[in-house]
Formats: structure tokens, C-alpha cells, sequence
């Protein structure tokens, strides 16, 4: 098949905000390529826990729940352990309670971008973009106008598009070429995950554990395999990966416990540090989505979401006269909320003695639990759980 030297849009990365933004443009009838430097299925080190609402974005890609069901498994929430005390997040809305997903990301990624593909976007696997392409220079650098790519044979080639859509991920080179990374400076973590098998106990529901500067989540996925991740403190002189897991896994006896007699499936993957900070997330000709236009450490276990969601905004900002605008104003709308609430996990997971004086409120305040567990599932306005009530309800005696 010929390909064509200019797009409507050009999206770098088939990961699920890549993917879903190439679906949602091309079922509109837009000329889409879609970029992908490795070849699907592959590997995703990732927490594999998903919020509840992505079952509503997948919905808008045309994706009904039976369509991705091999590559995820229902989960009635996440149980919190911080030593002897414990609650349970929960996902309600409208009293009707949801389920959260553990996902098989070799699966789930390889699907949508298939359904990109399917949709009528041009998927481009084993294509890895070498250079963005640019206008003359004015304010901000000049446009943005496609990019240089290389294709698995070496052969290199040009593509132009109106807009360039990044999705390339936490370690975003576009957002670097761009000029807008930034650094990450607090939290500053190293994430590691592996899969097990022979788990017991955890078929309906995770786990998270928080132990001294770090935590580790159980995330049961499909096959009856287990997703332990963990998130550790950046030292200046780190251990070897497998060393600094296992000591990870001795720190924590609950952990430890689970995983006695189950059996280590996977190398032990990371990376560092978990996060990704930048200046902008849009100009001239191009936007940033997904983890690449910046996320924070995932202990509230929304990046799927997140992604998708904000793969829907971008495609309807394309329809506006100033997509970098509108794609910033929708961004703001839907994630500034739950970005203040998730600074506020994270300053309570960096401050021991309030998170512990937190953990047993929560565990003695169902009512509590179910406003912050739904709020980090997505499910109702994160200002709900950051409002003055709510937190009375956590932090009053």
C-alpha cells in the first residue's frame, strides 16, 4: 500500500492515548497516521490498574466491554495496608457500585491499536520518529508541521500533517524535542513490576501497601496472574533492580506473605523517576497527551483514564480554530481538580505521621473512604473529596 506524504494528523505512539485519538480521528473521517516504534503485542512496565471510568471512554471509541474483555479483569477496588490498619477504596456512582479493571497491557494496547487501524488510521509499526518538522522559525520556534521518520528497514521519510499529536509516552521524546520536558523533582521514585503466578487470595480485589518511603501495590490481572509494582525512593547510589525488589518485598511482611509459594513470571522492569513533568502540553501544530504531557507518581491508579480522556479532548479540539486553545482549556476542565487531589495523596504519602493519622481515619469513616475512592475512580467531581466537608471528615478527630 502507498502511503500518502501528508495526514490531517499525525499521532506519535500507539499506546492507548496515541491509539484512541487515531480512532476517534479516523471514525470522523480524517486522514490519521498513527506512529509506533516497536511492533504490538509488546511489553509495557505499567501498574496495570485501571479506574472505572474507562469503560465509558472505550464506549465513545465504539469499544463495547465484550470487545476488550480478554485483556482485562473485573476488580471490586483496592484495600489500603499501612501495618495493622486498613480500608477499602471503593467505587460508587449514583450509590451503584463500579468495578475497577486489572488489565493486560500487552493485550489491551495491542487491541486499540488494532481498532485504530480498523477505524481507517494508517498504523505504522516499527516506525520511530527522528526529528519534527517545522515551519519557518518565528515565536515558539515556528509551527510544528510532521516529522522524520525511519522504518524498521532504515528507509527514512518525511510526513506532513495540519497537527502532530505526541503520545509517546512518560520518556516523551517529542515533548524533548519540543523544548517543554521538565524535570521531576518531587516525588522523586523508581518504579519496578514484575508478574507472578499461583497468588492466593487476591482473585476480586488489589492491594496496596505502604511501608517506609515506598509502596507496593498487587494488582490481579487476566490469567490469574498478579502485577507487582512497586514505587521506591530515588537513592543517589541505587541497588541492582532485582536486589532493591526483593529487599522491598522483606520490608513489607504482609507483602511477603502474599507472595510466599507463588513464582516470579517476568523480568523485573522499571523506570525512573516515575513521573513526567513539562512547560505546555500544546502550539503551534501540536499537542501533547497521555503520560508524555505530564503525569504524576501513579499511586491513585488513573493513567488509563487519564490517557483516554485526554485522547478525546485533543480530537475535539482539532475541530475548533485554535486546537492548542481549546485543548488546554479542556485539559484544565477536566483534570485540574483531580490533579489537586492527587498532590494531596502525595503529600500525604511523603509526611509519615499525617498518613498514618489518616490511614485510621479512613479505616473508622466508611462514608470517607467511599467519597475519596470514588473521586480517585473517576466516578464523581474530585472537588467533592477537596472540599472542606470532606476533608473534615478525614482529618478531624
Amino acid at each position: 500500500m502507498t502511503l500518502p506524504d501528508r495526514y490531517d494528523a499525525l499521532v506519535v505512539g500507539a499506546g492507548p492515548a496515541g491509539s484512541a485519538v487515531a480512532a476517534h480521528l479516523a471514525r470522523r473521517g480524517a486522514r490519521v497516521a498513527l506512529l509506533e516504534s516497536k511492533r504490538h503485542p509488546r511489553d509495557k512496565p505499567c501498574a496495570e490498574y485501571a479506574s472505572p471510568r474507562i469503560a465509558e471512554e472505550l464506549a465513545a471509541l465504539g469499544l463495547v466491554p465484550d470487545a476488550w474483555a480478554d485483556a482485562a479483569l473485573a476488580l471490586d477496588g483496592m484495600r489500603i495496608i499501612r501495618g495493622d490498619t486498613a480500608f477499602d477504596l471503593r467505587y460508587e456512582r449514583r450509590e451503584r457500585q463500579r468495578s475497577a479493571w486489572g488489565l493486560d497491557r500487552k493485550r489491551f494496547d495491542a487491541l486499540l491499536a488494532a481498532h485504530a487501524g480498523a477505524s481507517g488510521a494508517h498504523l505504522l509499526q516499527e516506525t520511530a520518529l527522528t526529528e519534527l518538522l517545522r515551519s519557518d522559525a518565528g515565536r515558539d520556534g515556528g509551527r510544528v508541521t510532521g516529522a522524520l521518520v525511519r522504518h524498521r528497514n532504515g528507509r527514512r521519510r518525511a510526513i506532513h500533517a495540519d497537527e502532530v499529536i505526541c503520545a509517546d509516552g512518560a520518556r516523551s521524546l517529542t515533548s524533548r524535542l519540543l523544548g517543554v520536558e521538565r524535570e521531576v523533582a518531587f516525588p522523586r521514585r523508581l518504579g519496578l513490576v514484575a508478574h507472578y503466578s499461583g497468588v492466593a487470595g487476591l482473585e476480586r480485589s488489589g492491594e496496596m501497601h505502604i511501608g517506609h518511603r515506598l509502596y507496593i501495590g498487587l494488582a490481579p490481572t487476566p490469567g490469574g496472574e498478579m502485577n507487582v509494582g512497586m514505587a521506591l525512593p530515588l537513592d543517589r547510589a541505587p541497588r541492582p533492580a532485582v536486589a532493591a525488589f526483593e529487599a522491598a518485598i522483606a520490608s513489607l511482611p504482609a507483602v511477603a506473605r502474599r507472595l510466599t509459594g507463588s513464582r516470579r513470571l517476568t523480568a523485573i522492569r522499571g523506570s525512573a523517576p516515575i513521573g513526567h513533568r513539562v512547560a505546555r502540553t500544546a502550539g503551534p501544530g501540536w499537542l501533547l497527551i497521555g503520560d508524555a504531557a505530564g503525569f504524576i507518581d501513579p499511586f491513585t491508579g488513573e493513567g488509563i483514564y487519564r490517557a483516554l480522556r485526554s485522547a478525546r479532548a485533543a480530537a475535539a479540539a482539532l475541530l475548533s480554530t485554535d486546537p492548542a486553545a481549546a485543548y488546554v482549556a479542556e485539559r484544565r476542565r477536566a483534570f485540574a481538580a483531580k490533579d489537586a487531589l492527587t498532590w494531596l495523596v502525595q503529600g500525604m504519602l511523603a509526611t509519615s505521621p499525617l498518613l498514618a493519622y489518616a490511614t485510621r481515619r479512613l479505616a473508622s469513616r466508611p462514608s470517607a473512604a467511599r467519597t475519596l475512592g470514588s473521586a480517585l475512580g473517576d466516578l464523581r467531581p474530585a472537588t467533592d473529596a477537596l472540599a472542606p466537608r470532606a476533608l473534615l471528615s478525614v482529618l478531624r478527630p
